[in-house]
């Protein structure tokens, strides 16, 4: 069984890889919450029950496609009382902090089950690994136990195969961290994470060109999230794919819609956010950081005077923030008539939409 994520070779385990099975098993950073580093005949004893596990038991070797580096472990086994299948990992520590555990974690349970023909499986860690448990919050499992075992307290988290990651949009017309701080708006959005530890939230503030008062006003607003920004002499960066990846919460400032199309095209920085939005990353934006998502966006040029563009085409539609302003309402509802047959949203100052899987699902007004 061999297939691929995005970033990493995901292939059932072979005898030519224990020596990176054992450096695995002998990294003190990864057996932190594991018990410890075990004797060595333990490591080979496990290493050869992995060879010879029986269907549908399965070892998953994972290395990275660009150079064939090794860089974890991630199993389905029979779990403790043998009636379910339990979801284990263990990666490098210097591959944490990219994603790389999410977008292989979701591989696998969106082919390795179906595969293996498994309706649930389940995830087992310890309370004191934040880092796991967040990460199996991320991948949509739900805490059902608390319990004690080898001495420690461990978090259950089961997931049906079913789940589905639920992919999320914000809209947002006016309001939000850059006219009040707080801001109703930003704690909706912050409350679409459901998680204990410190949200992963980015700023996107191309459409503003970058403003340092903005970028301010934002980290000014998030102090209790662990918040950092994107400039745009950072999107070439090759780290910044693995940046965007392991955000929770992707925020996109106003500013001129034109200069963020243009910006991100020549970065091929909205297919990085579209990859994004897949895995489950939530994105919100404020005006042009609203707008971008859709089909066609309608608003000014560098010039002040408006034109038509082509979105990201995320959402189907177009989208009018500032609709109670008379003059961009004019505009846009002249602008519309040759496009009659675009789905149009328009949004009043102080409101904002969310769109689960590309459905609106909720308006919220903040007046």
């Amino acid at each position: 069984m061999r297939f691929m994520s995005n970033r990493c070779v995901i292939e059932r385990i072979q005898s030519k890889h224990f020596m990176d099975i054992q450096g695995l098993y002998t990294n003190e950073s990864v057996r932190e919450y594991l018990g410890g580093i075990p004797q060595k005949n333990y490591i080979e004893a496990s290493f050869r029950g992995m060879l010879e596990a029986p269907f549908p038991n399965t070892y998953f070797y994972i290395s990275l496609k660009k150079t064939g580096g090794f860089i974890g472990l991630v199993s389905i086994d029979e779990y403790h009382e043998h009636e379910m299948y339990e979801l284990s990992y263990q990666f490098l520590p210097e591959y944490w902090g990219r994603g790389l555990a999410f977008e292989v974690l979701t591989q696998v349970i969106e082919e390795g089950l179906t595969y293996l023909n498994i309706s649930s499986i389940v995830a087992e860690t310890q309370t004191a690994n934040r880092a796991s448990c967040r990460l199996l919050e991320k991948l949509g499992m739900k805490k059902v136990q608390v319990l004690e075992r080898f001495g420690r307290e461990q978090a259950v988290y089961k997931l049906k195969k079913t789940s589905a990651v639920t992919r999320q949009i914000v809209t947002i017309s006016g309001g939000g961290f850059s006219q009040q701080i707080p801001s109703f708006v930003d704690h909706y959005i912050l409350s679409l994470i459901k998680t204990t530890e410190r949200i992963k939230i980015c700023f996107i503030p191309t459409a503003s060109n970058d403003a340092q008062g903005y970028i301010d006003k934002f980290y000014s607003a998030f102090t209790h999230c662990d918040a950092t920004h994107i400039l745009q002499e950072d999107m070439n960066d090759i780290q910044i794919r693995e940046k965007i990846l392991a955000q929770d919460i992707i925020y996109v400032g106003g500013g001129n819609t034109k200069h963020l199309l243009d910006k991100w095209h020549a970065y091929q920085f909205g297919e990085l956010l579209k990859e994004a939005y897949k895995s489950g990353v939530i994105l919100a934006g404020m005006s042009a950081g609203a707008m971008c998502w859709f089909d066609k966006c309608f608003s000014e040029n560098q010039h002040n005077h408006y034109e038509e563009y082509n979105g990201l085409g995320i959402l189907s539609g177009t989208f009018c923030p500032h609709y109670d302003d008379p003059e961009r309402s004019m505009l846009f509802n002249s602008w519309q008539k040759n496009n009659a047959t675009l789905q149009a949203y328009t949004l009043n100052d102080a409101e904002t939409l969310h769109f689960n899987n590309e459905k609106l699902v909720a308006k919220i007004q903040c007046y």
